[in-house]
């Protein structure tokens, strides 16, 4: 075998193992899909005549809501993600898998695997309970898994708001306290009204909010139909702030395996 195949072979022995671990407690995915499923039944209701405001398009909100709840789930999923890094930190085991004939990085990239299926599999159930509740996919079961993976691509680029804390702090409750600091910019998404109806200042953040990005091509795939465009931002924005992001992660990481 090549080195990329011993690789990419030790990367998914680790991510079966990682993936097994979120599994095996049933209240990990109960509780990442729980707070958007609330938002999504509960405010698509609540707050159903907004799209009548002038701006708004007219429409279901349910239909605008349900892209939003999707990318935050993804968001929770892997808010919390570098706690595990710090688990196998502090049990020694991480320890051992360093001086395991695999690479170091292939550590790294077991945790990647898992992350990405989750955030398919959580924007996936999200995705079917809108449906069932009347949300439209004009594009199909095609579009359908366009939004899980964009979704799970999403979710990996943004992990590194979790892992950079954690392989820096060493600390679970500082890693906890840093993932908070970045609500507001999902909040601040059009997750829940358009960039029109927002204040000026907010605008020009969401020009620059990749979050706003991917929920916007979810839209698009999920209420209007395929614009490349929209869905192209979509993937830049995803594949900066991977690039960002993972470049501090893996500088953080070789700073812990020394």
């Amino acid at each position: 075998m090549t080195a990329l195949a011993w690789f990419g072979h030790d990367a998914l022995f680790l991510g079966r193992r990682t993936l097994r671990r979120f599994y095996r407690v049933p209240a990990n995915p109960l509780t990442i899909i729980l707070y958007p499923l609330i938002q999504l039944v509960v405010f698509s209701q609540l707050f159903k005549d907004i799209v009548q405001l002038p701006g708004f398009g007219g429409g279901s909100y349910l239909a605008y809501l349900a892209p939003g709840q999707i990318a935050f789930t993804v968001f929770f999923a892997v808010a919390w993600s570098g706690g595990n890094l710090l688990y196998d930190y502090r049990s020694g085991y991480l320890d051992r898998l360093r001086i395991a004939p695999i690479s170091r990085y292939a550590i790294l990239a077991g945790e990647f695997v898992p992350l990405f299926l989750e955030c398919v599999v959580m924007a996936g159930i999200i995705l079917g309970l809108a449906v069932l509740l009347g949300a439209p996919i004009a594009t199909g079961l095609p579009g359908a898994i366009g939004v899980m993976l964009l979704g799970g691509a999403f979710g990996v680029a943004w992990s590194g708001t979790s892992f950079v804390p954690a392989l820096v702090t060493r600390n679970e409750q500082a890693t906890s306290a840093l993932s908070i600091v970045f609500f507001p910019i999902a909040f601040m998404s059009t997750a829940f009204v358009p960039v029109d109806l927002m204040p000026d200042w907010l605008q020009v953040v969401n020009a620059w909010n990749p979050i706003s990005h991917v929920i916007e091509a979810m839209r698009s795939l999920m209420t209007v139909g395929l614009e490349p465009a929209i869905i192209l931002r979509a993937i830049v924005s995803i594949t900066i702030l991977g690039l960002l992001l993972h470049a501090v992660t893996l500088w953080a990481f070789r700073r812990l395996t020394a």
